[in-house]
């Protein structure tokens, strides 16, 4: 099932959606808590390209810091938590 995920870049609090190009799996939860998308790297390509932006490779730095994933949105509305430090909003307040 195709979903959503809510990326906050933390140093401006601005939020995007990133749609997947997957669809969402049994491990997909730990893909990006603490998997290869709980990285900053991967993160930012997710961030840029939910702005429109196409990012290289070059441009991304590694870390754990820069971005949280707040939450997945299935597409029947329900709401994943992923970082255990983010808020998870209701979904009559996703952010554009």
């Amino acid at each position: 099932m195709p979903y959503k995920v809510a990326i906050r870049k933390n140093a401006t609090g601005e939020i995007r959606i990133y749609t997947s190009t997957i669809d969402w799996h049994e491990s997909a939860h730990f893909l990006w808590t603490d998997g290869n998308y709980a990285c900053d790297c991967n993160r930012e390509l997710f961030f840029a390209r939910a702005g429109g932006e196409d990012p290289t490779l070059e441009e991304v730095q590694c870390g754990d810091t820069k971005f949280a994933a707040l939450y997945a949105e299935m597409e029947d509305g329900t709401r994943i938590k992923l970082d255990e430090d983010a808020t998870c909003p209701s979904s009559n307040s996703t952010p554009r």
